[in-house]
């Protein structure tokens, strides 16, 4: 994104665009004096990506297991401690669907968190370590990273098409010159972000440090995607404010 079997901020999770429906091309909604609509496009976003519930259906059960791991490890055998975290992290994560069907909120982040959750679980029992619960979500932290660089390189940028998508303009982004290299350099941009992650929580891995790689879990997961969007959008809204000023760039 993102982490564990998911990526925080995985875009998957990591999704770099936003804004209002209804706009017609790429330097729609502004009116006259080039201020763009993106305004409240960040909050949206983020709300679209799960916001503070997304950071607890994906966090909780990453925060369960190390603790548990921590604890029963200190008086038991480690096959133990890692039984007793599996168990604790899934009932955790059963815990977390249930809670959103009882309040009739949406399952998305739930079930896919809880999906991920099975694939973390599946990569520790199998290795017999607790860090291997965090194995899934580096690599898919490189997966983002490098399909993000791909597609800037070929000239199709993921965000482009993120932002296109969101927008409601398909590929018309495409006409702008200057839109074109902007959404290339934000999925440049991106796969520094998931290149991040995945660097500091392999470190981690190889130290063999489970307690640590939850906190990097945490502290790169949603904040860093949060403050990557933030990131992206200025500079998207930035640069459709030079798109709609008199005198702007053509389209190619």
């Amino acid at each position: 994104m993102a982490d564990g079997a998911r990526s925080a901020g995985t875009p998957a999770a990591g999704v770099p665009g936003s804004g209002t429906p209804g706009s017609d091309v790429p330097g729609s909604g502004t009116s006259g004096s080039g201020t763009s609509a993106a305004a409240p496009t960040r909050p949206a976003l983020v709300e679209a990506l799960g916001g503070k519930r997304g950071l607890i259906d994906s966090g909780l059960p990453a925060i369960v297991f190390v603790l548990v791991n921590s604890v029963v490890d200190a008086f038991a055998a480690r096959d133990t401690a890692l039984n007793a975290a599996i168990a604790a992290s899934v009932l955790s994560g059963l815990a977390i669907v249930v809670l959103r069907l009882v309040r009739k909120e949406t399952l998305q982040q739930a079930i896919s968190g809880f999906l991920g959750l099975g694939l973390a679980v599946f990569f520790a029992a199998r290795s017999g370590e607790a860090r291997g619960f965090f194995l899934p979500g580096i690599w898919i932290n490189v997966a983002y990273g490098v399909a993000f660089l791909g597609s800037a390189l070929v000239g199709r940028p993921i965000v482009g098409a993120i932002y296109g998508a969101v927008e409601g303009l398909g590929t018309r982004w495409r006409e702008d010159a200057r839109l074109r290299r902007v959404f290339a350099l934000a999925s440049v941009g991106w796969s520094l972000v998931f290149a991040a992650r995945a660097s500091v929580q392999g470190v981690l891995y190889v130290m063999d440090r489970p307690g640590l790689l939850a906190a990097a879990r945490l502290l790169m997961g949603w904040p860093l995607t949060i403050g990557a969007v933030a990131l992206t959008v200025a500079y998207v809204k930035r640069a459709r404010g030079h798109v709609d000023a008199p005198g702007g760039p053509a389209r190619a």
